[in-house]
């Protein structure tokens, strides 16, 4: 992921955390108000919950279901399908090790219509290591191209958050994933 990405759903989770705390915090007040001084304390069972630590390969799985959930929930929730993101499992070349990669259908026809032009500059005949032979992607103005929609999908997300609580949920529990691996990579 993108750091753009994870500051900005760390932060959106910050805001979050911070409203349901405070909702929280009224209905403990409210409830303790009304809850009768004759309640027998000693009839509760208590019981005792026991939490082991995750493995890191178990955190990066649950970090990758997550992430599936936020990004289907995202896609039936936008209204522009330019923003539907789709994740999907990439052997580079040079590795057998596959690695998944998310990215919305605007910057996946952007990189494909970028190495489409690279790949017909190449002139015939000299072969792809000849001088002159081909032009070179300039990332910096796909940069340019791509992020006017990337800003419009940052915006969208942030909408349907505030519109929908699932999805903000979501986004509060990727980023409290997120935040647990980090710390356990940090350490």
């Amino acid at each position: 992921m993108k750091p753009s990405l994870i500051l900005f759903l760390v932060s959106l989770c910050n805001m979050f955390l911070c409203t349901s705390a405070l909702a929280q915090n009224e209905e403990e007040l409210q409830d303790s108000a009304e809850v009768p001084e004759t309640q027998d304390n000693e009839s509760e069972i208590e019981q005792i919950i026991v939490q082991g630590e995750r493995t890191r390969f178990a955190l990066r799985m649950e970090i990758e279901r997550a992430e599936t959930d936020v990004y289907n929930l995202f896609n039936e929730l936008n209204s522009n399908d330019e923003f539907d993101v789709t994740c999907e499992e990439i052997v580079y070349t040079g590795s057998l090790i596959p690695q998944r990669t998310c990215m919305s259908a605007f910057l996946r026809e952007e990189m494909a219509y970028q190495t489409q032009t690279f790949v017909q500059s190449i002139p015939l005949g000299d072969g792809l290591g000849a001088p002159g032979g081909g032009v070179l992607l300039d990332f910096e103005t796909v940069q340019g191209e791509v992020r006017q929609k990337a800003e419009a999908m940052e915006q969208e997300m942030i909408r349907l958050a505030v519109e929908n609580p699932d999805f903000a949920a979501m986004l509060v529990r990727l980023s409290r994933l997120i935040g647990l691996l980090e710390e356990r990579d940090d350490n």
